[in-house]
């Protein structure tokens, strides 16, 4: 969890300290095209796993976002 709040973070000009399972992580920061491009990018580079803008869509809080890239890593 600690990694990705890191990687979205810095994607979306969030402090660490802003961000926790339960956050809607559309509401940090300003969601647009190049935020979830940055996202995307960051999960790719830090855990090696490629989400496509669909699965990004299917993720509300950091926790869905998690699921994500934990299921991409098996």
């Amino acid at each position: 969890m600690e990694a990705l709040v890191a990687v979205l973070a810095r994607a979306m000009g969030a402090s660490p300290g802003q961000i926790g399972p339960e956050t809607a992580f559309r509401t940090l920061g300003t969601w647009d095209s190049f935020a979830a491009l940055a996202l995307i990018y960051g999960i790719e580079e830090r855990f090696g796993v490629l989400l496509g803008y669909g699965m990004l869509g299917t993720a509300v809080t950091v926790a869905d976002l998690l699921a994500l890239v934990e299921s991409g890593r098996r």
